[in-house]
């Protein structure tokens, strides 16, 4: 247990050398929030779950520069890409945000818990605006002499709601194969929607291989990961050399479907 302590504080006070309160980069909100998502990870029958709610908490100076909207999303992509990597699950809805710290000389400070049901209905930015839409934003009390992102949606300026909120698209996972047409690869980036295989041109991912199957697989999306399912396909699909009918992909994962060998990456 000292030893832990003292590594903590050595690690506390290198870090302190290369960042300080008012000039935080987005890189250090990052590296900070993936040693968060870890620190916190419990182990169930289920498999290994981390908290779905992250507080960050910075001086006002960096509350009011790193709250755009663009980072907001690239911290939650950070999570999500830590749950694959780090091959955990994660139940319901994921909630990221900045609030301005109180009390406390810490350059960066992270609170994590695990909540049944997310009070963000649905996870949209309006990113043309740069600013938080409608539906990231909950209903909540500000208390006196503190400062959040999270406001009162009933309070917004016509002026920013003038471009409407659209359903955003996280790049959290890539799968990479060959191209018919070239020696290059392709990469297809994969997010939280469901995406179809096969032969029939309808589907997300097209390819002309007598061996797959007009819908072959499809890839869904559960508890924060990625599930390849087999679409009762002729030929059957594969992870890693194995036949499977529903199975958690993780990083570096190889999918063989009919002649085409796809590699799965978390980004």
């Amino acid at each position: 247990m000292g030893f832990s302590k003292f590594e903590s504080a050595i690690t506390g006070q290198i870090a302190s050398l290369f960042q300080k309160r008012g000039s935080v980069e987005p890189s250090a909100l990052i590296k900070a929030l993936e040693r968060e998502v870890v620190k916190q990870e419990t182990e169930t029958d289920e498999g290994i779950f981390v908290p779905n709610d992250y507080t960050i908490f910075l001086c006002e100076e960096d509350c009011h520069r790193l709250s755009a909207a663009r980072i907001i999303k690239a911290l939650y992509e950070t999570v999500e890409r830590k749950i694959i990597r780090e091959n955990c699950f994660m139940k319901g809805n994921l909630s990221v945000r900045i609030e301005k710290m109180t009390d406390c000389n810490e350059v960066i400070l992270i609170k994590s818990k695990y909540i049944d049901e997310s009070t963000v209905n649905e996870d949209t930015i309006n990113l043309e605006n740069d600013v938080l839409s409608k539906t990231l934003v909950e209903n909540t009390i500000v208390k006196e002499g503190e400062q959040t992102i999270i406001a009162d949606k009933d309070t917004f300026p016509l002026s920013m709601k003038t471009s409407p909120a659209r359903q955003i698209e996280y790049e959290i996972a890539t799968l990479t194969f060959d191209n018919d047409n070239s020696d290059g690869k392709v990469q297809f980036t994969l997010g939280e929607k469901t995406i179809y295989i096969g032969r029939k041109d309808s589907n997300d991912l097209v390819f002309n291989d007598e061996g797959i199957s007009r819908v072959h697989a499809y890839i869904s999306y559960d508890k924060h990961r990625h599930f390849l399912n087999d679409a009762n396909s002729l030929n059957g699909t594969f992870i890693n050399k194995k036949l499977i009918d529903k199975q958690e992909l993780k990083h570096g994962d190889k999918i063989l479907i009919g002649n085409i060998l796809i590699i799965y990456e978390a980004l």
